[in-house]
């Protein structure tokens, strides 16, 4: 069965928004409308991706709406750039979780359920922290989390703090599936693997990525070493996870074999 909805969350710095916005424009690719869903209140995903960017409406002002529509979150979509295809959902510059009244998970999961009868293909950009409800109801409704990691200490060390708090069901913990971001090629990533679990994909150290993410420049086709690899693993990840085949997990009869609902 297709998928719609991916998740993407793990380790601070792990690669997640590069991630997220390259998985976007290859499904783009296909003429198949995307909307990215920036999570995090710390770090606003809208002057992230497009610094020069005037006159954005926030995620912020749509979960304080009491009754959020299909056309509400249109309006508050922002167009990325030149795509026709690929529209962000997120926190505009100097905006926190304190600019906003508080909004409660269920919101979260309403937004969700709206986005996903409304657009192709949603991906949320995760924060690395379940306190963040859009991070939480993301994880509870996506058909795919994937959890990104670094191979290295760091990374290890955050997987392994976060399990216990990922053990409630509704998070389908087991079903979530490893990937390793930004790896060089002399690391021997096994020893990382034989803590966390196995990698499904490994993405590797693209230097010119670092630059264009400074640049707000991610919707640009990357070039350097390593970018063919690259853009050859992204585009078979973006296939396979929404075509629910290759190495990614039946979530579905993972929830029906755990009971979830």
């Amino acid at each position: 069965m297709a998928n719609n909805f991916l998740a993407f969350y793990g380790s601070p710095g792990g690669g997640k928004t590069t991630l997220a916005v390259k998985t976007a424009k290859a499904l783009s690719l296909s003429k198949k409308n995307v909307i990215i869903v920036g999570c995090d209140d710390e770090t606003p995903l809208l002057p992230v991706l497009m610094p020069k960017c005037a006159g954005a409406q926030s995620i912020g002002e749509l979960l304080s709406m009491p009754d959020i529509t299909e056309i509400d979150i249109l309006r508050h979509c922002t167009p990325f750039g030149k795509s026709k295809y690929i529209g962000l959902l997120g926190y505009r510059l100097g905006e926190s979780a304190m600019s906003y009244p508080e909004y409660k998970l269920k919101q979260a999961q309403k937004l969700y359920r709206l986005l996903c009868s409304t657009a192709d293909y949603v991906i949320a950009d995760c924060s690395s922290h379940l306190s963040n409800y859009l991070t939480a109801a993301a994880l509870m409704t996506a058909d795919v989390t994937v959890k990104v990691l670094n191979a290295d200490l760091k990374s290890m060390a955050y997987v392994k703090s976060q399990e216990p708090l990922l053990q409630d069901r509704r998070y389908r913990y087991e079903a979530q599936v490893n990937v390793f971001n930004n790896v060089p090629a002399a690391i021997d990533i096994s020893p990382i693997e034989a803590v966390i679990g196995n990698a499904a994909y490994v993405f590797p150290s693209v230097p010119a990525l670092k630059e264009q993410y400074g640049k707000g420049e991610m919707l640009e086709t990357v070039f350097g070493k390593n970018a063919k690899q690259f853009e050859m693993e992204i585009n078979i990840f973006a296939k396979e996870v929404f075509n629910g085949q290759g190495a990614i997990p039946d979530v579905r009869t993972a929830d029906k074999i755990s009971g979830v609902t």
